[in-house]
C-alpha cells in the first residue's frame, strides 16, 4: 500500500495524467469546433462549396436549398453524389427527398397541363414511387415517405384509352366486297 501511494505522489505520473488530460480537452474542443462550424454552415446552405470532400450533410442541406429555390437539376445532382458516399440515414432522406421532389413535379405538371403531358406525369410519377420505395426499404417506420408513396398511388394518372375504331367503309356494292362474284351483270 505504501508502495502505491509513493507511486501516485511521483511527479512525473502526475505531469503524464496531466498531459493526457490536456490532449483530450485539445482533440474534444476541435471536434465541438468542427461540429459547431457545420452546424453553422447547415444553416446556412449558400455558403456551402461542394467537393469531393464536404461532408454529406452539407451536400444535402446544399441539394435542400436548391430544390426549394426551384434549381432542380443542381440539387438531383447533388442528391445523386450523397448517394454514393451517405450512410444509410443519409440515403434515407435522400430518397425520401428525390421522391418528393419527382412527385411535386408531377403534381404541377398534372395541374398545369392535365392529360397533354400525360408521358412525362406518369414518368415522374413512377420515379417518385421508386425512390419512396427504397426510402421505405431503409427505415419502414417513416410515415412521411408511406404518405407521399400512398399519395403517389393515388395521383397516378389513368392509363390511356385506345381511340375506339370508328371506321365504316364505304360499300358502293356488294361486288367489292366478294371476290369469287364477277364484278358486272349480263
Amino acid at each position: 500500500m505504501a508502495r502505491l501511494m509513493r507511486m501516485w505522489r511521483s511527479p512525473m505520473l502526475i505531469w503524464g495524467l496531466l498531459a493526457a488530460l490536456l490532449a483530450g480537452v485539445v482533440y474534444e474542443s476541435y471536434a465541438v469546433f468542427r461540429i459547431a462550424r457545420q452546424n453553422t454552415l447547415i444553416s446556412q446552405p449558400e455558403r456551402v462549396e461542394v467537393d469531393d470532400k464536404t461532408p454529406p450533410v452539407l451536400v444535402l442541406a446544399k441539394a435542400h436549398r436548391l430544390e426549394r429555390s426551384g434549381e432542380t437539376q443542381e440539387a438531383l445532382r447533388l442528391y445523386t453524389t450523397i448517394l454514393e458516399r451517405g450512410d444509410e440515414h443519409l440515403r434515407e432522406q435522400v430518397h425520401y427527398n428525390l421522391g418528393t421532389l419527382y412527385l411535386r413535379e408531377a403534381a404541377q405538371l398534372w395541374n398545369a397541363k392535365g392529360v397533354l403531358e400525360y408521358v412525362r406525369v406518369n414518368t415522374l410519377v413512377a420515379l417518385a414511387k421508386e425512390q419512396l420505395q427504397k426510402a421505405l426499404r431503409l427505415n419502414p417506420n417513416n410515415w412521411d415517405a408511406r404518405f407521399n408513396l400512398e399519395y403517389a398511388h393515388r395521383i397516378t394518372p389513368p392509363a390511356k384509352e385506345r381511340e375506339k375504331a370508328d371506321w365504316h367503309g364505304a360499300k358502293p356494292s356488294v361486288f367489292a366486297t366478294v371476290p369469287t362474284i364477277p364484278g358486272g351483270a349480263p
